[in-house]
């Protein structure tokens, strides 16, 4: 083969390469994610192209566990693990409704309240336990860019878990 007709057929691969990359949301995996298992929890950091379709969820907390219980307490509303899963499944709901999925969050802020029956500790690992299930795994691989902190407290008492997410993708 001619080193010219060569040359043409690496430039519009090239091209062709370049011109898809543009069109799609790329995830950077962690540097650690090979050797450390947190790391493989969320992304270092997305490139989100121009034209693609963005979602913002506000922060959402969970529904009530244990009618039971005395109203607005951890008792109420659960563990960490609980109030975690709650707030997920909501998230999930409201993607839905809206034609996305969970595999196109792209960003997560999750805020933890220390847990009083773990000595006011933020039960990260039980977060993490929850997480797990939905991000990350061989059904839905993608994990978003993520900041966890405990806070001192969230506006209803009992919360012990608040999410805000941004979701994106491009639209067929």
């Amino acid at each position: 083969m001619p080193i010219h007709r060569l040359l043409t057929i690496v430039s519009i691969l090239l091209i062709s390469m370049t011109a898809n990359a543009g069109n799609n949301i790329t995830r950077y995996k962690n540097p650690a994610h090979m050797t450390e298992a947190w790391a493989r929890e969320f992304s270092e950091s997305i490139e989100i192209p121009a034209g693609v379709d963005q979602l913002l969820l506000s922060g959402v907390g969970p529904m009530i566990a244990d009618a039971a219980a005395p109203a607005d307490t951890v008792q109420s509303y659960g563990d960490t693990e609980v109030q975690t899963r709650s707030v997920l499944l909501q998230i999930k709901s409201t993607l839905e409704k809206r034609g996305y999925a969970m595999g196109d969050i792209v960003s997560m802020q999750a805020l933890i309240v220390g847990d009083p029956r773990k000595g006011g500790e933020a039960d990260f690992a039980g977060f993490s336990k929850v997480y797990n299930q939905f991000f990350g795994t061989k059904e839905q691989p993608n994990v978003p860019v993520r900041t966890r902190a405990q806070v001192v407290r969230l506006v209803p008492p009992g919360w012990l878990v608040e999410i805000t997410v941004t979701v994106a993708k491009r639209r067929p």
